[in-house]
């Protein structure tokens, strides 16, 4: 019985420091949410009007063409860009993503695929699956790195211009708020854009130099839209999955301390047994 009690204690200090690694690592996430979803916030608002003008644009200059918007008409490759985390402890965040990136995947009808991973998890697991990785990124651990997002997207448009492939998918975990994120699956290159209201504009130089401008501009931001958004749900992610296990460390808590108590509740009793039974041996 003083084995299994010290049992139960060793078990109970295991709980409390794992607690409380949970716990820091809670607020933690919570810290890079807020922060992630600030910039996001910001980044989607520059996003939707920098679409809006561009809208405008195509549709008052129909004649204007660029290679971004080409629709290429024999499709024989997809590249398909799938952003996971570097890290776990986030729920079913790498699952769900994974998850879609396979079902997508799998629709593909034989094409060519190339395959980008952004974070180790996806990188990992393609390589598990045999599926080659055309190129990888990794080490960012949830913090969001303009240069980073910029080296990725040059390198995505680069293999579309260049005629490496066709289109080019973005696969991610869609953040909506901090309880509501989803797996998506977006449209990169070429570009496509919702239908725009022909306006009388004046453009300096000329509408060709303006798209120029415009066009890298919309995908890079688009971009950097997708990977922030991707972060703030795995914060998002990690966050719930810290509070789940932070509660599930305190009942198990309590339920121990209840165990320990009625352990020792019964050592003590056993002792008080044997001490009143040696007390009436000697009597008799």
């Amino acid at each position: 019985m003083t084995q299994s009690l010290r049992q139960i204690k060793s078990r109970i200090r295991s709980i409390v420091n794992t607690e409380k690694l949970t716990r820091a690592m809670e607020m933690v996430s919570v810290s890079k949410l807020k922060s992630a979803q600030r910039a996001l916030g910001h980044s989607r608002e520059y996003c939707l009007s920098l679409e809006q003008v561009l809208r405008n644009l195509l549709a008052s200059f129909k004649k204007e063409a660029h290679p971004l918007l080409e629709e290429r008409v024999n499709k024989k490759s997809l590249a398909l860009c799938v952003i996971t985390s570097d890290t776990g402890l986030c729920g079913s965040y790498n699952h769900s993503v994974i998850q879609a990136a396979q079902d997508f995947l799998g629709k593909t009808g034989g094409r060519e695929i190339k395959l980008i991973t952004v974070g180790k998890k996806a990188s990992n697991y393609f390589k598990r699956t045999g599926l080659d990785t055309y190129l990888a990124y990794g080490e960012f651990y949830g913090r969001y790195s303009r240069e980073a997002c910029d080296k990725i997207t040059g390198d995505l448009t680069d293999m579309f211009l260049k005629r490496e492939t066709d289109e080019v998918y973005v696969a991610y975990m869609n953040f909506e708020s901090p309880s509501r994120y989803a797996p998506a699956l977006d449209r990169l290159l070429n570009v496509r854009v919702a239908d725009g209201k022909e306006l009388d504009y004046i453009v300096e130089p000329e509408a060709h130099s303006v798209l120029e401008e415009l066009l890298p501009l919309h995908v890079l931001n688009r971009m950097r839209g997708i990977i922030l958004s991707a972060f703030a749900a795995e914060h998002a992610a990690r966050v719930i999955a810290m509070g789940e296990a932070t509660d599930n460390a305190d009942e198990l808590l309590d339920e121990l301390v209840l165990l320990r108590n009625k352990v020792r509740q019964t050592n003590i009793t056993r002792e008080i047994i044997e001490v009143i039974s040696t007390v009436e041996a000697m009597k008799g």
